[in-house]
């Protein structure tokens, strides 16, 4: 029985969006993103009816060639994948409230037809959103038929949204942390305080997540896996936000008075919540965790404690958000060095995969747009890979181009300093324009100083290709993260991530 049927007991539809994406620039992947495994345990602790739907990869009622691996032309170079909006409409008939995550500003196209879709066919739906490019955009999803847009971390407004309903009211302007549209006009409730004490978060509802679907594609957001060799993977958090403060990095905006409020505020989770999320995962059948802290070493000595008792586990782990250097150093007789305990630990616990940040090759540019958290003189990187890969992980480093102010000089200094990383034994060298996406210090700086490049749509905002007007042309960049990736990439690499583009 459901709210359109006269009742106020809601039931909640929590959806990833079908996706669109370039073929040239590698391979589209699953989302399957955190946040709405938290959402969905908040509302079934509180005994909701709750479900997950990944439009992208469907559920059991559909083959994957029918979902993931179906692929239709859009305008341009891009490439759907996903439930046509007709099956959309058929999955979502039976629930009162569809929550839809948009955390990526690459996901606006797809979020947006979800929600017309489904506003045009059941009009009496609540439709909520989430994630940081929903509340950097919010006019956009508003007018395209969303109710609510929840603005900050959501596992307490989520349940406040369904307390509402139950009680037969579709009032929500009592709720912090939302935005909505009335009598014509948006309003907007700002974030008052955010949970300081992640163990009273609900335990991710993994198990209402299409796992299995997720391990036959073998294609996890920080890595691929051999389909002949299929991996059970998940994602888990050990704590909240970061202490860097990088211009282009969402963080850089959820500060103490934004919308958000300050969910950029490092929090953690005790050692014994982090274990008993482990078990969990490997009660499922997860073998490899894919850690999704934006600092997971931003305490290194709680880290190094989680390390050590995961060890017990057996677990293959890996870090993909990228792993601060600052953090893998130490200091020795007053120079920085290694820290060996920290990267055997690491490795004992069974990390295969760490992704190092350098970012530029640049001073300057680290010192301006990221915080200046690495130090290309007196942390010595080269020693950082070597130690690593002696300990047989698998090490890969991002590298970005096309500042505003950035140099044809600073540009190849970047692009020299990938090269020399790769000579001591980097597996891999990602290569990104560096990018406004809303939310972002960088696109408060770019509307701010009209650096946008004319004709460029939010939506379209992509790593892969230039936005905002720079010292040196467009094609240089273009050239760097094509040409100059693909010199810098071992070929097997190369034609691997084009074949998955392409199935």
């Amino acid at each position: 029985m459901h709210l359109h049927h006269n009742t106020e007991e809601p039931s909640f539809l929590l959806l990833y969006s079908p996706q669109q994406f370039n073929p040239k620039f590698g391979a589209v992947k699953p989302e399957g993103s955190l946040g709405i495994l938290y959402l969905a345990a908040a509302l079934r602790d509180r005994n909701y009816e709750v479900g997950i739907l990944d439009c992208c990869v469907g559920n059991d009622r559909y083959s994957l060639d029918q979902t993931f691996y179906r692929q239709t032309n859009l305008p341009g170079d891009m490439i759907r994948i996903g439930f046509s909006p007709e099956e959309i409409i058929r999955e979502v008939r039976d629930y009162d409230v569809i929550g839809i995550s948009s955390i990526f500003t690459a996901q606006t196209a797809m979020v947006k037809e979800t929600v017309r879709t489904i506003a045009a066919a059941y009009p009496e739906k609540i439709i909520l959103l989430g994630g940081v490019n929903a509340r950097s955009q919010i006019p956009l999803f508003l007018d395209a038929g969303a109710s609510v847009i929840c603005l900050s971390e959501a596992e307490r407004t989520i349940v406040e949204i369904g307390e509402t309903l139950r009680n037969g009211s579709r009032d929500f302007s009592h709720i912090a942390g939302i935005a909505y549209q009335k009598d014509g006009q948006v309003k907007i409730i700002p974030m008052q305080s955010v949970e300081q004490d992640l163990d009273m978060l609900p335990y991710p509802a993994w198990d209402l997540a299409p796992l299995n679907r997720y391990w036959k594609i073998a294609r996890p957001h920080g890595g691929s896996f051999s389909q002949d060799n299929q991996v059970a993977y998940a994602s888990a958090m050990t704590s909240r936000g970061c202490p860097f403060n990088c211009a282009y990095c969402h963080i850089s905006g959820e500060h103490e008075g934004s919308l958000s409020g300050n969910i950029r505020q490092l929090r953690l989770k005790s050692l014994e919540r982090v274990l008993e999320e482990m078990h969990i995962l490997q009660s499922l059948g997860v073998r490899h965790v894919f850690m999704e802290d934006d600092s997971l070493l931003a305490k290194k000595k709680r880290a190094l404690e989680i390390f050590r008792e995961m060890i017990k586990l057996k677990l293959e782990l890996s870090d993909v958000n990228g792993i601060n250097l600052a953090h893998l150093t130490t200091t020795q007789r007053g120079q920085f060095a290694v820290d060996e305990e920290l990267l055997e630990t690491m490795s004992a616990a069974g990390f295969k995969k760490l992704i190092y940040p350098v970012e530029s090759g640049s001073q300057r540019i680290l010192n301006k747009y990221a915080t200046g958290k690495l130090n290309l003189e007196k942390h010595n990187v080269p020693a950082l890979i070597r130690k690593a890969k002696q300990l047989g992980m698998e090490i890969g480093g991002n590298y970005t181009f096309g500042y505003p102010d950035e140099t044809y000089e600073e540009i190849m200094q970047t692009f020299v300093c990938a090269k020399e990383h790769r000579d001591v034994g980097l597996d891999y060298a990602n290569f990104m324009i560096i990018t406004p996406f809303p939310g972002t210090q960088f696109y408060d700086l770019a509307m701010r100083e009209n650096l946008m490049l004319p004709g460029v749509e939010l939506g379209d905002l992509d790593w892969t290709k230039p936005s905002i007007k720079t010292l040196v042309p467009s094609w240089v960049l273009e050239f760097m993260i094509t040409h100059g990736w693909e010199y810098m990439n071992d070929p097997k690499r190369i034609t691997r991530l084009r074949s998955m583009a392409s199935q």
